[in-house]
Parts: C-alpha cells; structure tokens; sequence
C-alpha cells in the first residue's frame, strides 16, 4: 500500500505502460460470472437501507443529546468547552457526510433497478433518498444513464467531460512552446486550492444546475431542474417535475425544523454535512473515470466495451466505503460491464471477470485524497486531433501514451 502522500504501484506501471485499445469478448467474461449474482434480494437492499438511516438517526440523536451534555463541562473549564464543542461536532459532520453519501449510493442502486425487481420499489426509495441531500432523483437518472451508454466518449460523454486544448485557448501543438501551457494554465497554488474547494464543495448542483463539465451537445442553458432546458424529451418533463417536487419537500420539512428550532440547528445538522456529502459524492464520480491513465475516444475509436473499461476500481476509504457508500468505487468495472447486478454480488463479479480482463483492468490503491488531488492537476485538457487520448497536465505532459507498436501487433493479429 503506497503512504498517503504517494502514489501505488498500480499507477506507476500504468504511466510506465503503454496503452493498447482492445476489444474484449462480452459473452466470455458474462459466462465467467456466478450464475446467482444477478438475483436481486430486496432484504438485502432494504437492510443497507436500514443500516444507513439508522447510522444517521444515531449520529443526529448522539451529537445533539451530547452537545447539551457538555454544558457540565463549561462549568468547571470554559476554555475547554468550546474545543471539545468543535470535536464533538466536527465528527457529526464528518460521520454524517459519508451517510449522505451512502444514501446517494444507495439511490445510485435504484436508479439502475437494483434494490428490487419491482420497479416502484425501486423509484421510490432512490427519490426519497436524494431528495432528502437535495439531489433530483428522476432529473439525474435520466442523464446518468446517458453517461452509461457513452462512457468517456468525447462527443457523447454526459459528465467529467475534459476540456480541449482548443476550448482552453492553447496555441496549436505545432506552434507550442514548452512554457506556453503553463503560461496559460500556471496559476498560484491558493488558486489552485480555491479551485479544488469550488469543485468538491460546489461541484456536483453546479453541473445539475449549469451543466458544468457536462456535454457539449446540449444548448445553452442545460439544467436538470427545468424541463425544457434542453436536457429532456417532451415525454420526460414529469419525471423532471416530479423531482423538483422532492426537493421543495425536503426544504419544507427543513422550514418547519427551523420553526420548531432554530436556523443555526438545521445549519450545523443538515447544511454542513450536506457540503461535505457532496464533495464525497463528487470525489466518486470524478475519480471514476478522470485519471491520466484513462483513456478517452472519439466516436471512430469509441465502442462501448472501450468505455465500459475506461475506469478505475479503488478500495475507496476501505471498510467504510463497502459499509457505508456500498462499494460503488470498489467495483465500479463490472458495474459498468454489467449494470444489473447488485451492489452486494458485484464484489464476486471483481472477482470472475478480473483475470480475464488482465491489463485492461484498472486498479489504483492510492489514497483518496491523494489520487483526487492528482487527477484534479494532472487532468487539465486533451487533445484536438487523436482518437484515443490522454489527459495532459499544466505543462503539456500526457502521463501516459498509446504503445503503437502494440497496436500494429494486435492489427496484424485480427487481419491473420
């Protein structure tokens, strides 16, 4: 396992490797599959549910009723009350942050049909579940589907769609001198840091409401709350409305908490770990997909098995990513190979299609924060012309290349 400021193996020989596109053989890897991993068990769905509403009410009930206990503290340490207030507190935030994250996994499961097979059951625990961390549940599905059926195409992509050197104002590649990328790219590191923060704090309504790093196919003003923004058919505008209408009930019951309370409770037991719900949720998304050693295709290279690959598996935050966000991270390949199959089996499934996948298969040990931080500077823009591409950094530096020879072997291979 690297330290938490490094960089794991895995990646390393990645960046060392080149890259050679390959088309895998569906039926092979479904055949190498458990025949019962595609079982849906409501009760086991519905106990992650259990467990996770529960994690919550325990975490809301303990903060406040210890809060109010440390009145008695006050009383014989006043310096020491307010410190042990900012601990007790902040542990709330950070415990309740990952459950709201937990609850977007779970609502991510339903999306795909995976709580149960009966579809009600399904759509109504997604809605009331990202409702509740303000998320339009039947808005969101309909794209995130989207990105399914065009995962890291460069035309069709939904989401975490990189910027071309063109969009960006870069000078051509003929033209481009070393120290012209960072000229135009180089910022302060505060710059950088405020950047990170506005993404990981603000990022996730800021692509539903502004359709930021979302695709470019879509006109201008793309918003997943308006029905006729440009995102949806005519026919999908009720689902649109019905999400909103989650979410202006969750602010509802937030209102009437504020009445019987105060503003400054629904502040620090909601609006707090609501932000760091979504910089979660945003780090899972990103890091699925966006990683210098990920390659992303132009329509004549794109297919989707290519796609369908083009992601990362990591043992995201380790036991409290399978106990609480459901292993989304942990096995997010075979989710994309095979979306019918449950969070519970997917692990299973890993395990089945891995060596058959060989190096096709991404894994990346590397520390959350530290693999969020790299692929957030390294991942700055691709290129106009190729197509199969790589991120490149502030300097122009690609991390990782096509192995051209490799790919004139497996050429001469099919055509023999």
């Amino acid at each position: 396992m690297p330290g938490i400021f490094g960089d794991s193996q895995e990646y390393v020989v990645r960046t060392q490797t080149g890259f050679v596109p390959q088309d895998i053989d569906l039926n092979a890897l479904r055949a190498s599959l458990p025949d019962d991993v595609w079982t849906r068990n409501t009760g086991k769905a519905l106990f992650a549910l259990l467990r996770l509403v529960v994690s919550s009410l325990l975490a809301i009930c303990a903060v406040v009723y210890m809060d109010k206990s440390l009145v008695h503290v006050r009383e014989w340490s006043q310096p020491v009350h307010p410190l042990l207030r900012l601990v007790l507190w902040s542990a709330y935030w950070w415990w309740q942050g990952l459950v709201w994250a937990g609850f977007w996994s779970l609502g991510h499961e339903a999306c795909h049909g995976n709580i149960s097979d009966n579809k009600w059951i399904n759509h109504s625990i997604g809605f009331m579940l990202h409702s509740w961390i303000f998320l339009p549940y039947f808005s969101w599905r309909i794209t995130h589907l989207r990105h399914h059926k065009y995962t890291n195409c460069i035309e069709k992509e939904e989401v975490f769609r990189p910027h071309a050197r063109s969009e960006l104002n870069l000078p051509l590649v003929k033209t481009v001198k070393t120290h012209d990328h960072d000229d135009i790219l180089g910022e302060t590191p505060i710059v950088t840091l405020g950047r990170f923060l506005v993404m990981q704090l603000l990022g996730h309504h800021t692509y539903l409401i502004y359709n930021t790093m979302g695709s470019k196919r879509y006109p201008k003003g793309a918003n997943h709350f308006i029905p006729s923004s440009g995102l949806f058919k005519k026919e999908q505008y009720k689902e649109v409305l019905i999400s909103d209408a989650g979410l202006m009930m969750t602010t509802t019951i937030l209102w009437i908490l504020a009445q019987y309370t105060s503003t400054w409770t629904v502040f620090r037991l909601y609006l707090v770990p609501f932000i760091l719900t979504n910089h979660w949720i945003v780090a899972m998304a990103f890091l699925h997909h966006s990683d210098p050693t990920v390659p992303h295709y132009r329509e004549r290279e794109w297919t989707w098995r290519r796609g369908a690959l083009s992601t990362v598996d990591r043992p995201f935050l380790g036991w409290i990513g399978n106990f609480l966000l459901l292993g989304v991270n942990h096995n997010h390949t075979a989710h994309h190979l095979f979306t019918r199959i449950p969070f519970y089996n997917l692990p299973r499934a890993t395990k089945a299609i891995r060596p058959l996948l060989g190096t096709l298969y991404n894994y990346d040990s590397t520390g959350v924060m530290r693999a969020l931080w790299r692929s957030f500077i390294h991942c700055r823009f691709i290129e106009d012309e190729g197509d199969i591409v790589f991120y490149k950094d502030n300097t122009g530096r690609a991390h990782r290349l096509l192995d051209m020879d490799g790919i004139l072997h497996v050429a001469q291979e099919r055509q023999e």
